[in-house]
């Protein structure tokens, strides 16, 4: 068979392929959770819940972590995990090779008592106490009833609401304002609709209906209509009690919206959260990075974040699964011709590649056989891929989006490079610089601000008259720079030295030109030759932060005419 002219041909990417998993997912998918790798980030999570349900330390457990690094697959295996029975727990930690002393501890806290439950996603609309309390108690209620466990501490906060509205005084009092000034939020109800309502509502309509009655009790300071932190905090020891719970585990994805809309008034959920000291109910909340929410000597965060194990659990994607996962999005065209062609296309892009492939390798453990399946992206851009997506404060720029995105020129991500690139291309690798456009271009708004004030140099840098081969080297010293700070200058394929350049363009048309382009951009001034110590050196763009003149640049590539 013929080579075929794009690379869109070796490859069927599902549009519906995303790695992210929700509850959704995993309810469709039962045994998915049994595929999460336990990377080191999730033993140590594993670790601080026996300890917690152990009673070990009487506190809640705070898993953060940036977008794309699978918080949410880790707390939900965990959940499936305090759920499973005995033969499926065994199976998972004799699967992943996990200490057996682990497994006797983890089996030991499930066997010893009934353990509840609990996932709630999302916290955009907690806007104060009442819906903190309302979110619980429903939460709790609804994983009672999942569990077939008998509600003996009963729906305090509706049933306090009917009461109320059962007395006449209350009743007409309250039917005049949701058909007077309230009638557009009732949408014309009277009380006896209301009522009847809140009988019978369940799930989000009763969620709506009370956050409803909320209003107009806070509005008209109706405080009958409300049930107290205090009172939701001795429900819930009810329901222990009654039940003869071992623990509550409440696990509250997506919480960090929470503090953006309560920063101020925490006081609510602390006292939930101090629960713990007393009785087993513990939250494992799940939150973006939290470093930036709160400043350091905010008195209302030291106090509340006392109640939770530290330091915090934070998950990170080890790069062999990022690669696993990048692989699994990939999915190649199954006809037996066109796979039987990709074979043979394959061992040239392996041969293009030995070098940096062998160098990913030695830096982040991933095999050789991850890498290949990740080819034609280069191994330089792939590692980077997952780094750089890390930096976002949007999860529509990950690296999945990047994979999976068809829409061509609008951002220029995986599925525009295979429309557009073939294995006969002078350079047929993705290589760094082609990350530029959906990264930065198409999603700067998105990035951590470290990173952007590096990469915004590229606009200044463009008023001189560079050609494309020195924008394309440009670009990627650049991006290497700017997630070689991000990571602390940790991972050594990232900074921007002549070696990590030319092995970046290895396979490429710009295969042993890349640093000899980088070394002319240093003797025009557009890039800056920073010292390493040691004979070492990385190139960098010029900053007002580094000890170097950069005015006399300025003035000079502002005289230049930007390219058009």
């Amino acid at each position: 068979m013929a080579m075929l002219e794009k690379y869109r041909d070796y490859f069927d990417i599902d549009p519906d392929y995303f790695p992210a998993v929700n509850e959704a997912v995993i309810t469709k998918n039962p045994d998915m959770w049994k595929k999460f790798f336990p990377h080191e980030t999730f033993v140590k999570l594993l670790k601080n819940t026996v300890s917690v349900l152990e009673r070990k330390q009487k506190l809640s457990l705070w898993v953060e972590g940036a977008y794309g690094t699978g918080k949410s697959h880790a707390v939900l295996t965990l959940k499936k995990l305090l759920d499973a029975n005995e033969e499926d727990t065994r199976e998972y930690f004799q699967k992943y090779g996990l200490d057996n002393d682990l497994y006797k501890r983890f089996q030991s806290v499930k066997t010893s008592g009934r353990i509840l439950t609990v996932h709630r996603y999302g916290s955009a609309t907690i806007h104060g106490d009442h819906n903190l309390v309302f979110a619980v108690q429903e939460s709790v209620e609804k994983a009672l009833a999942d569990a077939g466990i008998e509600n003996k501490g009963g729906n305090a906060l509706k049933d306090a609401t009917v009461a109320w509205l059962s007395d006449k005084d209350n009743r007409a009092y309250f039917n005049g304002l949701i058909t007077g000034a309230y009638s557009d939020l009732f949408g014309g109800d009277n009380v006896d609709t209301v009522v009847e309502k809140l009988n019978s509502f369940t799930g989000d309509a009763l969620s709506m209906l009370m956050d409803n009655i909320f209003k107009v009790a806070d509005e008209r300071q109706i405080r009958a209509l409300t049930l107290s932190v205090s009172a939701l905090a001795d429900w819930i020891r009810e329901v222990i009690r009654a039940n003869g719970l071992k623990a509550i585990v409440f696990i509250w994805d997506e919480f960090t919206e929470y503090f953006y809309n309560n920063a101020r008034k925490l006081t609510g959920f602390q006292e939930l959260c101090e629960i713990s000291e007393t009785d087993p109910f513990y939250f494992i909340l799940m939150t973006h990075v939290t470093q930036g929410l709160f400043h350091e000597r905010d008195q209302d965060f030291i106090k509340l974040n006392g109640r939770f194990v530290s330091p915090h659990c934070a998950i990170s994607l080890p790069e062999n699964i990022a690669f696993q996962l990048m692989g699994a999005a990939m999915e190649k065209n199954k006809d037996e011709a066109v796979a039987a062609d990709w074979e043979e296309l394959l061992d040239d892009l392996v041969d293009r590649t030995r070098e940096s492939r062998k160098l990913v390798k030695s830096v982040a453990h991933i095999s050789d056989k991850e890498m290949v399946n990740i080819l034609p992206i280069h191994p330089y851009a792939a590692l980077l891929l997952k780094y750089i997506s890390s930096a976002f404060d949007s999860n529509q720029r990950s690296m999945f989006d990047f994979i999976k995105n068809d829409r061509g020129d609008e951002i220029k991500g995986f599925q525009w490079f295979i429309d557009n690139y073939g294995p006969l291309d002078e350079n047929p690798l993705l290589t760094v610089d082609m990350l530029w456009e959906f990264f930065y271009d198409k999603g700067k708004e998105y990035l951590a601000h470290d990173i952007r004030s590096i990469l915004d140099y590229y606009q200044r840098a463009a008023n001189q008259k560079l050609d494309s081969e020195q924008k394309r080297v440009l670009k990627t010293v650049l991006l290497l720079q700017a997630i070689s700070q991000y990571a602390g200058d940790s991972v050594e394929l990232f900074i921007p030295n002549e070696k990590n350049i030319n092995n970046a363009f290895e396979g490429s048309d710009l295969e042993g030109q890349a640093s000899r382009c980088a070394d002319q951009l240093v003797r025009d001034k557009v890039l800056f030759s920073k010292s390493l110590g040691g004979g070492k050196f990385q190139y960098a763009a010029y900053s007002n932060e580094m000890d170097v003149d950069v005015k006399p640049f300025e003035d000079q590539i502002d005289k230049k005419i930007p390219l058009r």
